[in-house]
């Protein structure tokens, strides 16, 4: 599996698996729509247009996620298991997205 459906894979199971959270825990519809919306353009435009700049980009914004969930799971006494699995998800992408950036550049450079 090459890295651009790892990451539209994994992007896909983030989004719903936070979705699946914020209505378990009662997040307003708008709250969810707010959240979600970064991440359904990038992985649209990977899905669409993948390029190095896209990735780096993701990279940088999944970092805010990764500090929000961060506070949720570790802040929190009782985190749920879903906050746990988003917070795994997003090492995850972020991991992913950083490589891909990387594969992306070199075969740039290659041709």
């Amino acid at each position: 599996m090459n890295l651009r459906k790892l990451f539209i894979s994994l992007s896909g199971a983030l989004l719903l698996t936070h979705a699946s959270n914020s209505v378990i825990i009662g997040t307003p519809w708008i709250g969810i729509v707010i959240w979600s919306f970064p991440l359904s353009i990038f992985l649209l435009q990977a899905w669409l247009k993948p390029s190095a700049r896209v990735y780096q980009i993701f990279s940088f914004i999944i970092l805010l996620y990764f500090m929000t969930t961060c506070l949720i799971v570790f802040g929190l006494p009782n985190a749920s298991l879903l906050s746990w699995l988003e917070l795994i998800e997003i090492v995850c992408v972020f991991f992913v997205a950083v490589y891909a950036a990387r594969e992306q550049l070199r075969n740039v450079k290659q041709t």
